[in-house]
């Protein structure tokens, strides 16, 4: 994954001012750019589209004034429906990553009203990063994987955001619960045993990295947590414990809009995370 052109689809609240700053952040650290989008309602005039234009150039300006060398930033208003234009936009514009803000919101309000995070999510077949508001640092990274082979995409791009933006990556997987093994020492299952080899021959081909990112990606501590319990409760869990920036997670396309699904563990966390969320589409 790289972040050549990063799309941050914004408004003017303090999520879309929390994207606006982190795309700039990775824009910087990555050496890429960044496009700030916004979508207005279909039936305004030209010229409210030309003012919508300026506007969205304050708004970036103010945001970006507490950076002392912002990368370069572009400017964009499309029409219609957001959870459509956004990812519509990215794709015609090659973009290599969607930024929006995170609004929390409850699953009543995400059926009444709808989520732009979850229509974009859903439809896109770019990563999109969701960062909540007050998000200022996006350099610890954990990977919730489940061992499969189409995670090990999921733990490649997850190592391939965590070096471009100069991060730390650690990966945590989530086994059920052994309600007879009482205080015997845990033995992992065979995937999360092929999970956790697979992780260590990546970081020994990653280390030492050379180039202008010369930090490992792959964390030297523990690589790998291997939980168990119930799947985002304990994903959760590892965010609060190790302070984590970002989570990273596969994300099925497609799907029912409006209220999430109680099975997808991947759309609870992008609502419930108490951090920003990377999904990369499977």
């Amino acid at each position: 994954m790289h972040l050549r052109q990063i799309l941050a689809a914004v408004d003017d609240s303090a999520e879309g001012r929390a994207a606006i700053l982190a795309a700039a952040r990775l824009a910087r650290a990555s050496g890429g750019g960044v496009t700030v989008l916004t979508v207005a309602e279909a039936n305004g005039s030209e010229s409210a589209g030309a003012r919508g234009l300026e506007v969205l150039r304050q708004l970036t300006q103010s945001v970006l004034a507490e950076l002392t060398d912002p990368p370069p930033v572009e400017h964009a208003v499309v029409t219609g429906l957001p959870g459509i234009e956004i990812c519509r936009f990215a794709e015609e514009h090659g973009s290599d990553l969607i930024l929006l803000g995170r609004k929390r919101r409850t699953e009543q309000q995400r059926l009444l009203i709808g989520d732009t995070a979850d229509a974009v999510a859903r439809r896109s077949p770019l990563p999109c990063l969701f960062v909540p508001a007050g998000q200022t640092s996006l350099t610890r990274v954990i990977a919730a994987l489940d061992g499969t082979e189409r995670g090990f995409g999921v733990l490649l791009a997850a190592v391939e955001f965590t070096r471009e933006i100069g991060g730390r990556l650690r990966a945590v997987t989530v086994e059920p619960a052994d309600e007879n093994n009482g205080a015997a020492t845990h033995v992992p299952t065979g995937r999360s045993a092929r999970l956790a080899q697979v992780i260590g021959e990546l970081r020994a081909s990653l280390d030492p990295p050379h180039g202008p990112r010369s930090r490992p990606a792959v964390d030297h501590g523990e690589a790998l947590v291997i939980r168990q319990g119930s799947i985002v409760a304990e994903i959760t869990r590892e965010i609060d414990d190790s302070g984590a920036d970002v989570v990273i997670v596969g994300y099925h396309r497609g799907g029912p809009a409006g209220i999430i699904e109680t099975g997808s563990v991947s759309r609870r966390l992008t609502h419930e995370a108490p951090c920003a969320v990377l999904t990369i589409p499977l």
